[in-house]
C-alpha cells in the first residue's frame, strides 16, 4: 500500500503535524489504514528514504507486537505511529529508549495514574482506576549509512475492553490522540541527545526493578530471580541467587512476594 495515496482530507493531528516541524521530523503523514506503519517506514528506508518521519495511521490491518505476535486496535480509537529516525551515534537502543520515555512522559503529563515502564517495551499504569498495559514500544533497525530505527508505539488512547489493558480515557485523561502524539514529539528531541537522562528515566520510573521476576526466554528457558539493574544497552540484570544474568530478550512475569 502507498501511504501517500490514503492520507484523510481532515487532518486529526494539526498540533502534532507543528510539533514534529519544530523538532525536525521532516515528514509528517496520517492516514486513514494501512498494514502496519513500523513495515511502512521500514521498507521506505530500505528503498533510500532515510529522512527523519513520523507516521501515524487511524488503523493498522498487520499491527505485530513483540515475538510477531499480531496486534489489532479499533479504528480511531487509541494511538498508532511509528517515528523513522537516523542512528547518528550510539547504540539503536538508545533512539528505542528515547521514543519509549517520550511516549511515557506524554502519557504521564495526561493522567493522575503514574505510569511505569514494565521491561522490555510496555508501559503499564500499576495503581488508579484502572491498571493494566497502556502501551507497547516495538522497534527494527535497518542498516545502512547512517544505520535507520524504525520506533512504533501502540497506545491506548480511548476506552478499552481487554483483560490486563488500560487506557488514558480509562484513567480519567482526555481522550485525543493529536494531544498525546504533540506531547510525545515535545519532548522527543531532548530524549534523543541527552542518554544519561533517559537512563535515568528508565529506571526511576520502572515497574520491574527490585521485583522478583520470571522471564520467560526464547529458548524455551525461564529465569527467575530479583531485577535488579539496567545496563549500558538496557538489557535487564537478573540475580538469582547465584549468578547475575543480563537478559536481552525473553518475556518477564512480575512475581507477587510470597511467589
Amino acid at each position: 500500500m502507498n501511504v501517500e495515496d490514503t492520507t484523510p482530507e481532515h487532518n486529526a493531528f494539526r498540533l502534532s503535524a507543528t510539533e514534529a516541524a519544530i523538532a525536525g521530523l521532516e515528514s509528517f503523514r496520517h492516514v486513514a489504514s494501512t498494514g502496519s506503519t513500523n513495515t511502512d517506514l521500514a521498507d521506505e528506508a530500505r528503498a533510500g528514504r532515510l529522512e527523519p518521519s513520523v507516521l501515524v495511521t487511524d488503523f493498522q490491518s498487520k499491527g505485530r507486537g513483540r515475538l510477531d505476535r499480531a496486534w489489532e486496535a479499533s479504528s480511531g480509537q487509541h494511538l498508532l505511529v511509528s517515528f523513522r529516525l537516523p542512528v547518528d551515534a550510539g547504540a539503536p537502543s538508545d533512539v528505542v529508549n528515547a521514543v519509549a520515555a517520550a511516549a511515557r512522559g506524554a502519557a504521564d503529563g495526561l493522567i493522575d495514574p503514574s505510569v511505569a515502564f514494565k521491561w522490555p517495551n510496555d508501559l503499564v499504569v500499576v495503581d488508579g482506576p484502572k491498571l493494566g498495559k497502556l502501551a507497547g514500544v516495538l522497534a527494527e533497525y535497518v542498516p545502512g549509512e547512517p544505520g535507520i530505527v524504525v520506533v512504533g508505539v501502540g497506545l491506548n488512547v480511548g476506552p478499552i475492553a481487554v483483560d490486563g489493558a488500560t487506557s488514558v480515557a480509562d484513567c480519567g485523561g482526555n481522550p485525543d490522540r493529536d494531544l498525546v502524539l504533540a506531547s510525545l514529539i515535545r519532548g522527543l528531541p531532548h530524549r534523543l541527545t541527552h542518554r544519561d537522562a533517559v537512563e535515568h528515566e528508565l529506571r526511576h520510573h520502572s515497574a520491574t526493578l527490585g521485583t522478583q521476576v520470571k522471564v520467560l526466554l526464547p529458548d524455551g528457558l525461564v529465569l527467575t530471580g530479583a531485577a535488579i539493574d539496567l545496563d549500558r544497552d538496557g538489557r535487564l540484570l537478573v540475580n538469582d541467587g547465584e549468578t547475575v544474568h543480563a537478559v536481552s530478550v525473553g518475556d518477564v512475569v512480575h512475581l507477587r512476594p510470597d511467589t
